[in-house]
């Protein structure tokens, strides 16, 4: 004897009508749908960082190499640089700041992050060692470029044309 199917009304993982999944995904506001994922390649930009920074000082601390002062400081700078991008990509992911929040006079975050990555590069790949993985830190530079160009103000539709 066979059963009949259950009514879908009693079946609470039974959708009320067909495709209501794919509608309530329309219904999203495409801005909240554009925040999450940005603010999904801000984290990854801070978790690559971490690991691009994790990859520089691996390299340091491997070398067998005697580090001069100018090279203690050139890795001191980067591991400050390093800290100071994930502190910035992870405020970027939390709501926190904006990369066009305004830093120092008429320059916003991501000028300054720029900089910074600028500083990291160059001392990752001034100190003495076998290894290139500073320039790894470009790739979430990268994606903040992106993101930054991204979430420029358009400007205003000209009215007379």
């Amino acid at each position: 004897m066979t059963r009949p199917d259950p009514d879908p009304s009693t079946d609470p993982k039974a959708s009320k009508e067909p495709g209501e999944s794919e509608k309530a995904a329309e219904d999203e506001d495409p801005a909240e749908r554009a925040r999450r994922t940005i603010r999904t390649f801000e984290w990854s930009c801070a978790w690559l960082t971490l690991l691009a920074g994790g990859f520089v000082l691996s390299g340091m601390a491997q070398t067998e190499k005697n580090f001069t002062a100018l090279a203690w400081l050139g890795a001191i700078a980067v591991i400050l640089c390093v800290l100071a991008l994930i502190a910035l990509y992870v405020g970027c992911a939390r709501d926190k700041v904006t990369l066009r929040t305004r830093a120092v006079g008429s320059f916003d975050l991501f000028q300054v992050s720029t900089v910074v990555v600028a500083v990291a590069v160059i001392c990752g790949l001034a100190v003495p060692t076998d290894n290139r993985s500073a320039l790894s830190l470009l790739l979430p530079w990268a994606l903040t470029y992106w993101i930054y160009g991204m979430d420029r103000e358009k400007p205003p539709a000209d009215p007379t044309t």
